[in-house]
């Protein structure tokens, strides 16, 4: 029996294949790998993939969508954690319209609760929400 990938922890999983894109490198066709996680269904890693492959290739509309959130910030001054599970938000908000805009930005906020400091929820919930507003004006 497979191990199945729920679409909740295929987001994790881009977010830590972001993450080590960012601050180590690491190349996209590496990470799209996922080769530390135990899973014998390739299927279960589309959504995941999809995720890391289109932030990483729309990254510059992505981030100018982060960065026109960010009042007297600079998206380089963002805790890398933090850049991962916005660009991973942005890029379902603009390129993924089958997915609610609630449900990317619900998802987003658990990720940073698990996976952040203790107030980055807010941040990251503020951040998208200012995006979704702006993608829908």
């Amino acid at each position: 029996m497979s191990k199945s990938v729920s679409r909740r922890k295929g987001r994790r999983l881009a977010v830590q294949a972001l993450y080590s894109w960012d601050v180590g490198n690491v190349p996209v066709s590496e990470l799209v790998r996922f080769s530390w996680i135990d899973t014998t269904d390739e299927d279960d890693l589309s959504f995941p993939r999809l995720l890391v492959q289109g932030a990483v290739q729309e990254r510059e509309t992505v981030d100018t969508l982060i960065s026109g959130q960010l009042e007297h910030w600079d998206i380089d001054r963002l805790a890398r954690v933090d850049l991962a599970i916005l660009r991973i938000g942005v890029y379902s908000l603009r390129f993924q319209p089958d997915i609610p805009a609630h449900v990317t930005i619900d998802e987003a906020v658990e990720l940073a609760k698990e996976m952040s400091t203790d107030e980055a929820f807010r941040f990251i919930n503020g951040v998208l929400d200012g995006v979704r507003k702006h993608l829908t004006q």
